[in-house]
């Protein structure tokens, strides 16, 4: 949570200047996770956003690779970050409440894994291995990200704007934000160190194998309510 603690600095920052400034704050929940938004009137009907959302929660579940080439099964910790960091331009269209939203968002989703094997034989890339004989420890981990770089957003919303009368109103948005998932897996430990390149080399086939089949997923559908308020 240290954006959103990082973002409560910020906010004090915003309110203290509110005197010289039309602003608007808000707190929200949805699909990019818990956060807060910021706001800053350019014009009657523009205001500028920096949106920062995160949720942090920790999961045991039980991880499955399988396709023609690969096969594993993992008892994994996964560790998952959900969140986004927004750079948006809000156009109240008819001097209300609804509004259009285009800008950048950059997808901070993550989930970070560590697990034993519970297969008696596995495969990567096409070769087959026994995991009591080939391993020394039959660890698998890696991490899926969502992306690292901002890409264009576009939503629709309902709330106060910065600027209105001061007061407290309900918000909700609705948008799509472009992504590029990746996966990052990291192999075994080969009992033998020698067939360590090899097996490297084929947790790496799986691992592009994954990225092929993530490639498709290209969106990141945002839905969030909250509570927004103008000073």
């Amino acid at each position: 949570m240290n954006k959103i603690t990082g973002l409560g600095l910020c906010l004090l920052f915003f309110t203290s200047s509110a005197g010289a400034l039309d602003l608007g704050v808000g707190v929200k929940a949805g699909t990019a996770g818990v956060g807060v938004d910021l706001s800053v009137a350019l014009s009657k009907t523009v205001n500028a956003r920096l949106s920062l959302t995160n949720v942090d929660e920790t999961l045991d579940e039980a991880i499955e690779i399988s396709d023609a080439d690969n096969s594993a099964n993992v008892d994994a910790t996964m560790d998952l970050g959900f969140g986004a960091t927004g750079l948006l331009l809000d156009w109240y269209v008819f001097d209300g409440t609804f509004h259009l939203t285009a800008g950048m968002m950059r997808n901070d989703s993550k989930i970070d894994f560590n697990g034993r094997i519970t297969d008696a034989q596995v495969t990567f890339g096409g070769t087959t291995y026994n995991v009591a004989a080939d391993f020394s420890d039959p660890n698998l981990s890696g991490s899926i990200s969502a992306g690292e770089s901002f890409e264009p957003y576009l939503g629709v919303g309902w709330g106060r704007k910065a600027g209105d009368d001061p007061g407290l109103a309900l918000s909700v948005e609705l948008g799509v934000m472009l992504m590029s998932p990746e996966v990052d897996l990291r192999a075994p430990t080969a009992t033998n160190p020698a067939n360590q390149a090899t097996l490297d080399a084929n947790v790496d086939d799986a691992e592009s194998a994954a990225n092929n089949d993530l490639s498709e997923l290209e969106m990141w559908p945002i839905l969030s309510f909250g509570l927004n308020y103008a000073f």
